[in-house]
């Protein structure tokens, strides 16, 4: 299990967020800024995974789940 923050995953606050897999994480990331943030949700829904700036995110984020250890 890792915990990541919700500004560490490129979103608005500093609600700690876990997930066994980077898959799960990003789910529950998304349930997050679905409740927490809900405009910023509609415009990564609406961002086509191969988007430069989704790639550059999904890029990022495992470069974070890498370096965050496990809990």
């Amino acid at each position: 299990m890792k915990t990541i923050t919700c500004r560490a995953m490129g979103g608005m606050c500093d609600e700690p967020i876990s997930g066994s897999t980077p898959d799960e994480l990003m789910g529950a990331g998304m349930v997050h800024l679905e409740a927490a943030h809900p405009e910023m949700a509609e415009s990564v829904k609406a961002m086509p995974k191969d988007d430069p700036a989704m790639v550059k995110w999904s890029e990022d984020f495992m470069k974070t789940w890498e370096a965050t250890p496990e809990m």
